[in-house]
């Protein structure tokens, strides 16, 4: 209810007055209660902390993936919709996306490789307009060149891929759900996800989604810019992977992307405190895993292993 009212303010689809109903008044508003004044599965599923108790696989799963039959790390956000449609974009921009750095003066700027705008747009379509009754989690696949957001949806009926890529009316697997993402600013009322998905990434000259369509899931597939796509070989990864835990890999992925990482920055992506991050330096660093080279402000990290793997990971230190 805090995410609701926080963002159906934010985006000023309900004013400052309609928010002060109660939760239960709320949801009576949003229509989420039965004439008995029961609450309907739409309600349990937007709302309750727990909705894989009336749903199985009411939860978002996202992977990172080497290649198809390799999986490197995973997690899972459990809780309400709208507690998903808030957490799973924080975790993919802050863990599973690869920001390309650059400075403007002193101001640090992080270019991702999609738009946050699209991948939101996204995200929000497939907790819409998931089947629930499939009992399958959102799932999100993320590659070093690509993105893949699937859910258990389906078309409307004669629909094509063709229908979706053009202007069209809004039908929503879950009305209900539709209407209270709507209220909260999450999602638009005129079929205009994909439109504004597109605009997002053609205003950074980048490709449009891939749709495909199963008899049991819709997937949209984001294509990274090739500057973007990570410069460590299969031969290189399997070397370090075989040092380090899930964890330890994670953070030498990034101290790769970007040698500069300081360990608040690191933390800050991998969503753990600054003390977590500090032991792992500190356990790679005893290992002879990882170097620290040069001062603390102005240094760098470097993941120590054959010459050949230094020199494919980072090329000149001070880049």
């Amino acid at each position: 209810f805090e995410i609701f009212r926080q963002e159906a303010l934010r985006h000023n689809r309900m004013t400052a007055k309609d928010l002060e109903l109660t939760d239960l008044e709320l949801m009576k508003k949003l229509e989420l209660l039965t004439d008995d004044g029961s609450f309907t599965r739409a309600a349990v599923l937007t709302f309750h902390r727990h909705p894989e108790r009336i749903a199985t696989g009411c939860y978002t799963k996202i992977g990172f993936f080497e290649d198809n039959a390799t999986l490197l790390y995973q997690d899972e956000i459990h809780g309400s919709l709208l507690y998903q449609a808030v957490h799973v974009l924080d975790l993919l921009f802050t863990k599973y996306l690869r920001a390309k750095i650059t400075y403007e003066k002193a101001t640090r700027v992080e270019t991702y490789p999609y738009p946050w705008m699209a991948i939101r747009e996204a995200l929000h379509n497939a907790l819409v307009h998931n089947n629930f009754d499939r009992g399958s989690p959102i799932q999100i696949s993320v590659y070093d060149d690509k993105l893949y957001v699937a859910n258990a949806g389906c078309l409307p009926e004669h629909w094509t891929v063709d229908n979706l890529m053009r202007k069209h009316a809004s039908k929503p697997y879950n009305p209900n759900i539709a209407n209270a993402f709507y209220l909260a600013g999450l999602i638009e009322s005129w079929g205009r996800g994909i439109e504004k998905i597109c605009n997002a990434l053609s205003a950074e000259h980048l490709p449009l989604p891939e749709y495909t369509v199963h008899p049991g899931d819709i997937m949209i597939q984001f294509s990274a810019p090739k500057d973007f796509v990570a410069k460590v070989t299969k031969k290189v990864t399997k070397k370090v992977t075989k040092k380090v835990t899930d964890r330890e890999q994670e953070i030498l992925h990034l101290l790769l992307e970007n040698p500069k990482h300081t360990m608040p920055e690191l933390a800050e992506r991998l969503g753990v405190s600054r003390k977590t991050i500090a032991t792992y330096i500190r356990n790679l660093k005893e290992r002879g895993v990882l170097e620290r080279v040069g001062a603390v402000r102005n240094g760098y990290w470097k993941v120590v292993d054959d010459e050949e793997t230094r020199s494919g990971f980072f090329g000149d230190p001070a880049l």
